[in-house]
């Protein structure tokens, strides 16, 4: 039993190093981040959301009367129910909020550059056009035509809510005419419209832009493919290169094929760049493989669902041969990130058993932006979040396409400055590093580490003696 104790103790002592710990505890504190803010997105999303509404007819003229049973009293009351009170009536069945009016914006310019900047300078989650002869077309129980206007932003599952706002309005519509209807005694005769006596159009402003019949729900669906591979290749993708880099380093150093290496009369700024840039070319062919097969799977597997019958290109979403091309180059800067932050973790592992715990940094940073994006965007983050976003390299080329479709061309050029000025600084720290003794003598051998060493063990002798005494 001793024995297994010791054994157990030797390999929990050297698995769970300094490194190991701080690398779990950033995860833990970034994850929790993270499910803080996107707790405050979902309550967001579900909080009461303002309505534009365009109306041409007299809003308080009666459209229809009928009667109910008052809940309270329990006794019948005639209702005269007017465009106002209809549209009220829809939306406390929707939100249930003390005062619907602070919720509902009247529109009068129905042009669809108007509510297009409408939508946006008000911050509307959906615009409602009723024609002006509703009140004639109801009488002669004519189904009506009514028109819902969104604007699509980069939202991530949480921009589908306005589509849902809309559709349960339009639902909601209906009911209360429905149930006024079937008050009268000769619904039969019109019993198809009493069933039904609106129907929809949709249109979506995507990028200054209206079109028609798409909601921004089914704009989500067609992009949820690509929305949910790109941050999971790129997460694969850096984690596995990393891994593979650190794990060489412990190799070498375990086979002393390093010291050999670095006794080579060739500039260790070469070394450090040959090692990154075959690396880095080789984490690139792996994601732009993964990326064609995964995206061939995606397009099988959403083929048969609404969201796959939109085309992406009519709606001005589609990647160009540029757009692609800055992909990769976004792409390659990330992954060199990765490397150079494996190279300077792998300067510091004894052996190839250490150097796998060493990647629980990178697979931390690589998970946390992975997450977000599958879910929401970089414009839906608080700015703090987008802060903390925007510092880890791995985020941009998970993010970079759909910041390319909608023409965010400043966050690209920014993520890829970013990129290239941390790829230039973790080369300078990684030669600084090799052309120190730290990896042949290891990081315990430097002077900080003696000096820190030195006190430990003089406070220790310290509490021996106390102890004896």
């Amino acid at each position: 039993m001793n024995h297994l104790a010791n054994i157990t103790r030797k390999e929990l002592k050297e698995l769970l190093t300094p490194g190991t710990i701080v690398s779990i505890l950033l995860v833990v504190i970034l994850f929790s981040a993270l499910g803080t803010a996107m707790s405050g997105e979902s309550e967001s999303s579900a909080a009461p959301k303002h309505m534009g509404v365009i109306y041409g007819g007299d809003w308080n003229e009666t459209i229809v009367s009928y009667e109910h049973i008052d809940p309270v009293t329990h006794v019948p009351v005639t209702v005269d129910l007017s465009m106002d009170k209809l549209l009220k009536s829809a939306y406390l069945s929707t939100y249930k909020v003390s005062n619907p009016s602070d919720y509902i914006v009247t529109l009068t310019d129905d042009d669809e550059k108007a509510i297009s900047e409408a939508i946006h300078e008000k911050d509307l989650a959906a615009v409602i056009k009723i024609p002006a002869d509703f009140k004639t077309r109801f009488d002669s129980h004519q189904t009506t035509n009514v028109e819902s206007y969104y604007g699509y932003s980069q939202g991530g599952i949480f921009s589908t809510v306005t589509s849902a706002m809309g559709k349960d309005i339009k639902n909601n519509i209906n009911s209360i005419l429905s149930f006024a209807l079937m008050t009268h005694e000769n619904t039969k005769t019109f019993a198809a419209f009493a069933n039904s006596p609106i129907t929809t159009t949709s249109h979506t402003d995507i990028n200054g832009k209206m079109h028609d019949d798409v909601t921004p729900y089914a704009i989500y669906s067609a992009l949820m493919g690509q929305n949910m591979i790109i941050p999971i290749i790129v997460m694969i993708v850096i984690v596995m290169v990393g891994s593979v880099v650190i794990s060489s380093m412990g190799s070498e150093k375990e086979n002393k094929t390093l010291e050999t290496l670095l006794t080579m009369p060739i500039k260790r700024t070469t070394i450090v760049s040959g090692k990154l840039l075959a690396a880095a070319i080789m984490g690139l062919v792996y994601g732009v493989c993964y990326l064609a097969g995964m995206m061939v799977y995606s397009n099988g597997i959403t083929s048969g669902i609404s969201g796959g019958s939109v085309n992406l290109t009519s709606l001005g979403l589609a990647m160009s041969t540029l757009d692609w091309i800055i992909l990769m180059i976004v792409l390659f800067l990330a992954i060199f990130s990765a490397l150079g932050i494996c190279m300077i973790l792998g300067a510091f592992t004894k052996n190839y058993k250490m150097a796998q715990t060493m990647t629980l940094p990178i697979s931390g940073l690589a998970i946390i932006p992975m997450f977000i994006f599958m879910f929401t965007s970089w414009e839906s983050l608080p700015g703090i979040g987008q802060v903390l976003v925007f510092l880890i390299p791995f985020s941009h080329p998970m993010m970079a396409m759909n910041n390319l479709m909608f023409d965010n061309f400043l966050l690209v050029i920014g993520g890829v400055i970013y990129l290239l000025v941390f790829d230039i600084i973790t080369i300078l720290i990684t030669v600084k590093i090799y052309n120190s003794d730290i990896l042949i003598t290891g990081i315990e051998q430097t002077r900080p580490i003696r000096a820190l060493k030195k006190v430990f063990k003089i406070k220790e002798r310290e509490h021996e003696e106390r102890g004896d005494n």
